[in-house]
C-alpha cells in the first residue's frame, strides 16, 4: 500500500479512484511497508492457488463454510521491507499442541515467510499473534501490524488486534476460519504541517489550544486537561473530496463531551459530514450531514461496546450520491439525500457542546488516535 499525502485539487480528483491510504505524521516515514500472506485451508489446500498471495488487508480463508485454517506464512513487502530493517513475527495456537512458542517472547516466533501451524495433521489454528520488529528485534516504532480473525461461532466479533495481542481463542476448541492482516504507519516525531494543523478557536464550551495536540508513543493525542473543558482539534491542510476516510481511535472518558471525526467547510451548516461519539462508556454515536446551509440528515444509534475502553475503527465513505458510515467495518447507515458536494477539510476533535451538561473532566483525559487513512 503506497503512503502519500495529496495536495489541492489533484487530491480531490484522485480520491474518487484510489484505495484509502494511511496518513502519517512524520515526513521521514516515506517508504511503504505492506504484508502478503498465504495459508493452508481445510479441503482447499494452499491458498491462493498457483503460489499467489493475499495482500495488505485481504481475506485469507473462508466464512460460512466451516473450514479451518491449518497454517500460514506472512512476509513484508514494499520499499521499507527491502531495507531489511523490519521483520514480521507470528505465533499460533494449534489444536492439541498449544502455542508454538511463548506468547511473551516474539523473538522465538516464526518470521518472514516461515510456515506457522501444522502440516498433514488436519489440526486447526485457534489463535494467532503478530508483531513487527526492527533490525534490533525490538517492536517497530513507526509502523504497526493490525489483524483480525473470523472464529468458529464468534465470527469477526473480536475486531482488529495489533502488535502482539492475541486474536482468537485458546481452550475453547474454536477454529480460525479466516484472517486479514495489514500494516499501518504510526504517528511519530511531531505533527506534520504538510498533512495536519492544530486549531486555535472556540467551539461550544471548548477552547481549542494547539498545546493540547501532540504526537506521543506512536499516537496522536488530543488532551482534555483535568478540571477544564479545553481540548484540541486537528484539520487537514488541504481540502478533500469524494473518497473513504477512516480513523482508529480510543475515546476519552469525559461525559458531557463528544469526539468528532468529520469533513467540514465554512460557514457552519454549509458543507459537513459528521461522525460524533459521546465520550462516555455507554457508546452513543451520531451521524449527520449538512448541505447548502441546512441540516439534511441525522441519525443517533447505540454502539455495542464502550468506546473509551479500546481502539475502534470509524469510517465515512463519501460519494456523489451516497454517504456510508461504518464502525469496525460494519455498515451502520447510508445517507442518499442532501449530500454536500463541495470540497471540505478532514477534521478530528474532542469538545464540550453547549447542549450537553457543562461538566469539566475531573481527571486529565485523552483522545488517542492510532492512524487516519484515506
Amino acid at each position: 500500500m503506497k503512503i502519500m499525502s495529496i495536495v489541492g485539487l489533484l487530491g480531490v480528483l484522485l480520491f474518487v479512484f484510489v484505495f484509502p491510504v494511511p496518513l502519517y505524521a512524520q515526513t521521514a516515514t516515506t517508504a511503504s511497508l505492506g504484508a502478503v500472506y498465504r495459508g493452508h485451508i481445510q479441503d482447499y489446500g494452499d491458498l491462493p492457488a498457483d503460489n499467489g498471495v493475499v495482500t495488505d488487508g485481504g481475506l485469507l480463508g473462508t466464512t460460512g463454510e466451516g473450514k479451518r485454517i491449518e497454517g500460514l506464512t506472512v512476509e513484508l513487502t514494499g520499499e521499507a521491507a527491502a531495507t531489511g530493517n523490519y521483520s514480521i513475527r507470528y505465533n499460533v495456537h494449534i489444536q492439541n499442541e498449544g502455542w508454538q512458542a511463548a506468547t511473551d517472547e516474539p523473538l522465538s516466533w516464526k518470521k518472514d515467510g516461515d510456515f506457522a501451524g501444522s502440516q498433514g495433521k488436519s489440526q486447526r489454528l485457534e489463535a494467532i499473534q503478530l508483531q513487527l520488529t526492527d533490525a534490533a528485534g525490538q517492536p517497530a516504532t513507526d509502523y504497526a501490524v493490525e489483524y483480525r480473525v473470523h472464529i468458529q461461532d464468534y465470527g469477526w466479533s473480536q475486531g482488529w488486534k495489533k502488535d502482539g495481542a492475541i486474536a482468537g481463542t485458546a481452550g475453547e476448541s474454536k477454529r480460525l476460519e479466516a484472517i486479514q492482516i495489514r500494516i499501518v504507519p504510526k504517528f511519530s516525531g511531531s505533527l506534520d504541517p504538510a498533512v495536519f494543523k492544530a486549531s486555535s478557536h472556540r467551539l461550544g464550551q471548548t477552547q481549542f489550544k494547539p498545546e493540547n495536540v501532540a504526537v506521543t508513543d506512536g499516537q496522536l493525542a488530543i488532551t482534555i486537561p483535568a478540571g477544564t473543558m479545553a481540548s484540541g482539534e486537528v484539520s487537514s491542510t488541504d481540502l478533500k473530496g469524494y473518497g473513504s476516510y477512516e480513523i482508529s481511535m480510543k475515546l476519552p472518558n469525559a461525559p458531557s463531551s463528544i469526539t468528532g471525526f468529520f469533513l467540514y467547510a465554512a460557514p457552519d451548516y454549509d458543507q459537513e459530514i459528521d461522525i460524533e461519539i459521546y465520550n462516555q462508556p455507554d457508546g452513543k454515536i451520531m451521524f449527520t450531514s449538512y448541505a447548502n446551509g441546512a441540516l439534511t440528515q441525522t441519525l443517533t444509534s447505540d454502539l455495542s461496546f464502550d468506546p473509551t475502553a479500546d481502539f475502534h475503527h470509524y469510517r465515512i465513505d463519501y460519494q456523489p450520491d451516497t454517504i456510508d458510515f461504518y464502525v469496525d467495518d460494519i455498515l451502520l447507515t447510508r445517507f442518499s439525500e442532501g449530500i454536500p458536494h463541495n470540497p471540505m477539510y478532514l477534521m478530528v476533535n474532542a469538545w464540550f457542546p453547549n447542549w450537553l451538561d457543562k461538566k469539566p473532566a475531573p481527571q486529565t483525559q485523552q483522545l488517542l488516535i492510532d492512524w487516519i487513512r484515506y
